[in-house]
C-alpha cells in the first residue's frame, strides 16, 4: 500500500511538474508573438515603402516606379528576400531614360502575403494584374535575376503581345536542378507539411535579424531587408516548395521569336579543383542555351559575382540601355 501511495504522489507530482512546464512554455510562445508583432509595427513605422501600395483582390502589392517614356523596363528579383530593393543600384539610373518599376512579390518586404501556390504561373500573373492595376502599360523589357530569370520568362510567354525586350541577370535554367543533380549537387526543396511550422517560426521572428552582411548591401537595403526577414522568410518557403514546379513552367516557354534578349552570365577565376571548375562550366553551358528563346540574343560573361546589380551595377545598366534602345528601333 506504502508503493502504492508513493506511486500516487510521484505521478501526481510529475503532473503538475508538466502542467507548469507547458503553461511556462506556452506564456514563452504567446510573449514572443506579442514581441515580434510589436518589432514588425516598429520596423513598418521606420522603413515605409518607398513606391505605392497596389490592392488586388486578395492582398496589396508594393510597386515602386520611377522616369518616364517607353519601353518600360520591370525588373523581378532573384528568390530571395531582397524584393524591390534587389535593384536599389540600378533602378533609379535606369529611370533617367526611361519608365522603370521594381516590386515586391507577395508576402516579401512591403507586400502581402498572397495565396497559395507560389509558382511561377501565379506569381506572372500577378506582376501583370498589378501593372494593370497601377496604370503601367507595355511594351515592357524585362530583367529578370537568377530564379527571377524564370518568372519572366513565364510572364513573356502569358503576354508576349506586351513584351519587347529581356534581360537575364544570373538566370535559372529550367533544367537547372536535375543537370547539377548529374553531378552530385542536389537543391533541398522544402517539404510543404512543414509549412505550419514555418509560419509559428516566422511569427516568433525566426530566422534571427542582423545575421551578417553577405553581400555588402550599401546599408539603406541590407536594414529594411533584415528588418523584414522574418515576414519575407515565409514567403522565400513557399516560392522554394514550388521550385521545381516553376523551373517546369518555365521550361513550357521554348521561343520568344526575334525578341531582343541579353543573357548576362557570372565566371569565376579557373579553380584547381576539378568538381568545382565542371560546375563551374556546367553554369555558364547553361546561361549559353538561355540564347536559344530568342533569334535576336547575345550573351555578356564577366567576372563578377552573382548579384551583378550590386556587385557591378553599370554592366546591368548598359544591357538594360541596349535593349531599350533596341526596342525603340
Amino acid at each position: 500500500m506504502k508503493a502504492q501511495r508513493l506511486l500516487a504522489a510521484l505521478l501526481r507530482w510529475g503532473g503538475r511538474v508538466l502542467l507548469v512546464g507547458l503553461c511556462l512554455f506556452l506564456g514563452l510562445i504567446a510573449y514572443l508573438l506579442i514581441q515580434e508583432s510589436i518589432t514588425r509595427s516598429k520596423y513598418r513605422a521606420e522603413y515605409p515603402p518607398p513606391g505605392q501600395m497596389v490592392s488586388l483582390e486578395t492582398h496589396d502589392i508594393h510597386l515602386y516606379c520611377v522616369g518616364s517614356g517607353s519601353p518600360t523596363v520591370v525588373f523581378e528579383s532573384d528568390l530571395d528576400q531582397y524584393g524591390s530593393l534587389s535593384w536599389d543600384s540600378v533602378q533609379d539610373e535606369v529611370g533617367e531614360f526611361t519608365r522603370a518599376c521594381s516590386y515586391d512579390r507577395a508576402g516579401i518586404m512591403w507586400s502581402e502575403p498572397g495565396p497559395l501556390p507560389r509558382d511561377g504561373e501565379t506569381i506572372a500573373s500577378e506582376l501583370k494584374a498589378v501593372l494593370d492595376a497601377a496604370g503601367e502599360s507595355g511594351p515592357y523589357v524585362l530583367v529578370g535575376h537568377a530564379f527571377g530569370g524564370a518568372y519572366v520568362r513565364i510572364f513573356a510567354g502569358q503576354n508576349p503581345d506586351d513584351v519587347c525586350g529581356m534581360v537575364l541577370v544570373e538566370s535559372s535554367h529550367p533544367e537547372m536542378l536535375t543537370r547539377f543533380e548529374e553531378y552530385g549537387v542536389t537543391s533541398e526543396i522544402p517539404d510543404r507539411n512543414t509549412r505550419p511550422l514555418i509560419l509559428l517560426l516566422s511569427r516568433l521572428g525566426m530566422p534571427g535579424r542582423y545575421k551578417g552582411n553577405v553581400y555588402n548591401l550599401p546599408p539603406d537595403v541590407y536594414d529594411p531587408v533584415q528588418a523584414f526577414l522574418p515576414e519575407s522568410s515565409m514567403t522565400w518557403f513557399d516560392e522554394k516548395v514550388e521550385a521545381p514546379n516553376t523551373l517546369a513552367q518555365a521550361g513550357q516557354v521554348k521561343y520568344l521569336g526575334d525578341l531582343p534578349l541579353i543573357v548576362i552570365a557570372a565566371t569565376k577565376p579557373p579553380t584547381s579543383i576539378e568538381r568545382g571548375q565542371i560546375l563551374d562550366d556546367l553554369w555558364l553551358e547553361l546561361q549559353h542555351e538561355l540564347l536559344s528563346l530568342s533569334e535576336n540574343s547575345e550573351i555578356r560573361i564577366y567576372k563578377v559575382g552573382h548579384y551583378p546589380q550590386f556587385q557591378s551595377p553599370e554592366l546591368v545598366i548598359q544591357a538594360i540601355r541596349d535593349i531599350v534602345e533596341r526596342c525603340r528601333e
